[in-house]
């Protein structure tokens, strides 16, 4: 099976994030929602400012977390820490099973570049 690595690029405004409710029905709609639901989960010290992680996530068929992983960190381990428990919080997310089987298929597999501000 090919795998499609749908790649989220998350820039964190420590003074808030955005609470509007995102509607997931196309992969773009889901990227947004996606980012949002972490942005919100993710309690950032100011001391994360300009650092940058990427994470590696898959999802199961019911858009469960199967599993997480911080491939790159320049934040140490709070900073790792943090962003795996934000990614944890934010699965499952059911709405991306209002994507096609074939859409949703390329979102089981995501990559996150995660860059607080």
């Amino acid at each position: 099976m090919r795998i499609f690595w749908f790649t989220v690029f998350i820039v964190l405004l420590v003074s808030g994030c955005s609470s509007k409710h995102e509607e997931c029905t196309t992969l773009h709609s889901c990227a947004v929602g996606i980012t949002n639901r972490i942005q919100n989960n993710l309690l950032i010290d100011k001391n994360f400012a300009g650092k940058r992680a990427v994470v590696e996530l898959s999802l199961d068929s019911k858009s469960a977390l199967e599993n997480v992983e911080v491939v790159e960190n320049d934040g140490g381990i709070e900073f790792e820490n943090a962003i795996i428990e934000a990614v944890s919080a934010t699965f499952p997310y059911e709405e991306l099973l209002n994507l096609s089987e074939s859409e949703y298929s390329k979102v089981k597999k995501i990559k996150l570049t995660v860059t607080p501000l």
